[in-house]
C-alpha cells in the first residue's frame, strides 16, 4: 500500500514502481482510494529517455495536469467547483461531479471527461491499458469498475521504454487524500519499432487579417496506392500577439478534388485567445489526400481590421496496412443550411440523397459535422435523425462538455454549451456505420431529417423571427471501404542528392524520388540496395531496369552496371 497524499494543503508527492519495459501493450490494474476534495493525482508512464530508468518521478506543479515530455499520463481530478462567472478559469458552470479523467502525453492535455461512476469515498477497482497501433496508442481507463475511456485513439505516441510513476497534490487552500494498493502491471514487450511517418509541412505560421482571411497551397502527397494505416492531420493556432482576433470564428480545413470542387475536412471554431494545438485521424479522407493537391485554410473575417489568426498545418502518413482501405468519398449535404420558418426547419436543404456500394465495398460509413449558429442556432439544442434505408439514426446537436476543453482557460464565454462546437476546437463527427443497409448492394436511400426548435417554457420563447435566423454549418460525406488487398508497403529509400555526371543523372533520375525496386529486387533498406548492385554485378548485366517513384508518378528507368551516383536516406 502506498499513501500518495495525507490532506496535507500544498503537498506533492510521488513514487516511481521499479523495472522498465519497451511496450508494445502495458495494462496497469490497482485499487484506489480518493477522497473529494482537492486537487488529484496521475498515474503516469514515465520516459524512461527523459527520465531516466531509475529514481525519484519528476516534481510536477500540478498533478492534475501531468503534461510530461514524451510520455503518456492519465489525470485525476477531484476538484472543479461550481462557479457561473462568465470569463473565469473554473468551468464547472453546471456544477457536474467533480471526478474528471484526462488522458495526457507530450506535455498536453488530449481529452477530459466526468467519470460515469463515482470512485471517490471507498476503494475502487481501476484499470489503465495501453495499446500500440498505427500512428499511436489506443488507451483504456476503468475507474471503479466502468469504462471512461474505451481503446480511445492518442495519434503519435510511439513504442517507447517506460516505467511507471504515481503521483498527487493538494492544493493549498483545500486537500484531499489518495491512496494506492495491489498495483499490478503486465506487458508485452517489442524489439522492433514500426517505421517513422513520413511527413508533409501544408501551412507554416500563416497569419490572416480582414483583407486575407484565408491561403492557399498545392502540396505533393503519396500515391494513393502506396499503403499507410493511418493519416494523422496537425493543426496549430499560435499566438499572434496584437495581430491575433479576439473571437471565436469559423474556421475550416479545405481540399479540392480532381474537379476542382473545394470540400471541408477539418472545421474548427477558433479560441478566444487560447492557443490550440489538435491532432486529426483524416485517414478516411485517403482517397483525397493523394497526389497533387490544393488545401485552403480559412479562418477570421473581413471586418475586424488588421485581426487573424496564425495558423499551421501538417500531415504525418504511418506505414502499415489498414484494415479497411477508404477508396471513394461521396460529399451528401455541404453547406449552410438556415432555418428560414417553423414550416422549413432546414428541411430544403437536406434533399434525399442515394448512394450504391459496389462489389468492392467492405463498409460503407456516413461522416457528418454540423455546428449551430446565430443566437438561437448557437445555444439551442437541436434534434436530428438521419434514416438509412429502413434504420434511423437519432441524435441531438449539442456539446456540453465545453468547459473540458484541453484548450483552456480561454478570454470569453468558452465554458458554455453549445450546438455541436466549443470555442477552440475542432468539430467531431457524427459517424454513422451503414455497413448492415448495403448487404443487397442495392442503392440507399439517405435522408436527414431535421426537428423544429423546441421551448418547454411557452412565455419564454423567443420570437419566431429570431428563431428563423439559426443556421447549421454542415459537412456530411458518406466513405466507402474496401479491403487493402492492392496496396503496396511505401519505399523508405529516398534520393537526397545526384552528383553530376553519373549514370543517375544520366538516367534522369533526380532528388527526392523513391526508389522502388533495382534489377526487379524490392528495396526497403540501403543493405537491400547494396545486395541487389551486387548481384546485377555477378550476373554481369549491363542493362539494369529500376522503378522509381517522383511524388505519385511511377517511373522506370534503365541504368548501366556500377555504382549509381547518388546520395540515399532512409526514412
Amino acid at each position: 500500500m502506498h499513501t500518495i497524499l495525507d490532506g496535507t494543503l500544498g503537498a506533492s508527492n510521488a513514487i516511481g514502481l521499479p523495472g522498465v519495459a519497451m511496450t508494445g501493450r502495458l495494462e496497469l490494474a490497482f485499487d484506489l482510494h480518493i477522497d473529494k476534495g482537492g486537487d488529484g493525482g496521475a498515474i503516469c508512464l514515465l520516459n524512461t529517455a527523459e527520465y531516466g530508468k531509475q529514481g525519484p518521478p519528476p516534481f510536477v506543479k500540478d498533478w492534475t495536469r501531468p503534461n510530461l515530455r514524451r510520455s503518456l499520463a492519465v489525470g485525476i481530478d477531484v476538484h472543479n467547483p461550481k462557479n457561473t462567472e462568465p470569463f473565469g478559469e473554473w468551468g464547472n458552470y453546471l456544477g457536474r461531479p467533480e471526478r474528471e479523467v484526462s488522458l495526457h502525453w507530450d506535455g498536453r492535455e488530449i481529452v477530459k471527461r466526468v467519470a460515469p461512476k463515482e470512485f471517490r469515498g471507498d476503494w475502487a477497482a481501476c484499470r489503465v491499458e495501453v495499446a500500440h497501433v498505427i500512428g499511436g496508442a489506443e488507451i483504456t481507463v476503468e475507474m471503479a469498475g466502468a469504462k471512461v475511456y474505451d481503446r480511445y485513439f492518442v495519434p503519435s505516441v510511439p513504442i517507447y521504454e517506460a516505467r511507471v510513476a504515481i503521483g498527487g497534490g493538494t492544493r493549498a487552500d483545500v486537500g484531499t487524500k489518495m491512496t494506492v494498493r495491489n498495483v499490478r502491471r503486465t506487458a508485452e514487450e517489442v524489439t522492433a519499432k514500426p517505421r517513422p511517418p513520413k511527413r508533409f509541412e501544408v501551412f507554416n505560421h500563416v497569419l490572416t487579417d480582414n483583407s486575407k482571411t484565408f491561403f492557399e497551397k498545392e502540396v505533393e502527397l503519396p500515391p494513393v496506392n502506396w499503403a499507410f494505416g493511418r493519416i494523422i492531420l496537425t493543426l496549430e493556432i499560435h499566438d499572434a500577439g496584437p495581430d491575433w482576433d479576439e473571437w471565436d470564428r469559423n474556421g475550416h480545413l479545405s481540399i479540392y478534388d480532381d474537379d476542382g470542387k473545394k470540400w471541408d475536412i477539418v472545421p474548427f471554431i477558433t479560441s478566444y485567445r487560447t492557443e490550440c494545438y489538435w491532432q486529426v485521424d483524416v485517414t478516411h479522407f485517403r482517397p483525397w489526400l493523394q497526389g497533387k493537391r490544393k488545401f485552403e485554410i480559412r479562418a477570421g473575417t473581413t471586418f475586424y481590421k488588421n485581426r487573424g489568426y496564425m495558423m499551421s498545418v501538417s500531415l504525418d502518413y504511418y506505414p502499415g496496412k489498414p484494415a479497411l482501405e477508404a477508396y471513394r468519398i461521396e460529399p451528401l449535404w455541404h453547406g449552410n443550411a438556415k432555418y428560414k420558418s417553423q414550416e422549413n426547419h432546414f428541411r430544403d436543404f437536406f434533399e434525399p440523397k442515394s448512394v450504391t456500394p459496389g462489389e468492392e465495398t467492405a463498409a460503407l460509413r456516413l461522416f457528418t459535422t454540423t455546428t449551430g449558429h446565430s443566437q438561437i442556432g448557437e445555444f439551442v439544442p437541436s434534434k436530428r435523425t438521419i434514416v438509412a434505408g429502413e434504420q434511423r439514426f437519432e441524435n441531438v446537436l449539442w456539446k456540453d462538455d465545453c468547459y473540458l476543453n484541453p484548450n483552456r482557460p480561454q478570454f470569453g464565454t468558452w465554458k458554455y454549451a453549445r450546438a455541436g462546437w466549443a470555442p477552440g476546437d475542432i468539430v467531431w463527427p457524427w459517424w454513422i456505420d451503414l455497413t448492415p443497409q448495403m448487404k443487397a448492394r442495392e442503392p440507399i436511400e439517405i435522408r436527414y431529417e431535421p426537428t423544429p426548435y423546441e421551448f418547454p417554457d411557452a412565455e419564454d420563447a423567443p420570437k419566431q423571427a429570431e428563431i428563423n435566423k439559426a443556421m447549421h454549418v454542415v459537412r456530411a460525406y458518406a466513405i466507402f471501404f474496401r479491403k487493402p488487398d492492392a496496396l503496396m508497403e511505401p519505399p523508405s529509400l529516398r534520393i537526397t542528392g545526384v552528383a553530376p555526371n553519373t549514370n543517375a543523372r544520366k538516367a534522369g533520375i533526380q532528388r527526392g524520388d523513391y526508389i522502388e525496386s533495382y534489377d526487379g529486387q524490392t528495396i526497403r533498406s540501403l543493405d537491400d540496395l547494396r545486395a541487389a548492385l551486387a548481384a546485377a554485378a555477378q550476373a554481369g548485366k549491363q542493362e539494369i531496369p529500376i522503378v522509381l517513384y517522383r511524388g505519385a508518378k511511377r517511373l522506370e528507368k534503365t541504368l548501366p552496371p556500377g555504382r549509381m551516383g547518388v546520395n540515399l536516406s532512409a526514412e
